[in-house]
This record gives C-alpha cells, structure tokens and sequence, in this order.
C-alpha cells in the first residue's frame, strides 16, 4: 500500500490548530472548577439544611424538562 502524501499545512493553519486546541484545554479547566465549586457549594447548603438533595434532584429534573420542552418548539 502507497501513502498518500498529505498536502503542505501552512504555519498560520498549525497555529490555528494549537490555538483551538489550548482554547479547549481551558475551556475544560474553567468546566471543572466550576463544578467543583457548585458541588461545595451545594454540599454546604445541604450541610447547613437550607436544602434537602431531594429538593435539589427535583428542581433539576424541572429545569431540564423546560429547558427541553424549550428546545423542542
């Protein structure tokens, strides 16, 4: 089997690529601590009987069902 060669990639277009893939890494950074930070923040709520989970599940389950139905129309 022959390899075919692959065109020339500029510079600007590995540059673009690098680019887009640092963008990702932070993009997934900045997921993380946010999550992580809504996590101790409902595990304090919780802690502090604000909120019950179950109140939580349930007001979870509501807002993607709208949030659904929202997409859906």
């Amino acid at each position: 089997m022959k390899r075919r060669k692959q065109p020339p990639i500029n510079a600007l277009e590995r540059f673009a690529e690098v680019d887009l893939g640092a963008q990702l890494a932070d993009l997934k950074l900045a997921f993380y601590q946010q999550s992580l930070l809504l996590s101790a923040l409902i595990d304090h709520l919780v802690d502090k009987g604000l909120i019950e989970p179950e109140e939580l599940a349930e007001l979870a389950a509501r807002i993607d069902k709208e949030i659904t139905a929202s997409i859906e129309e």
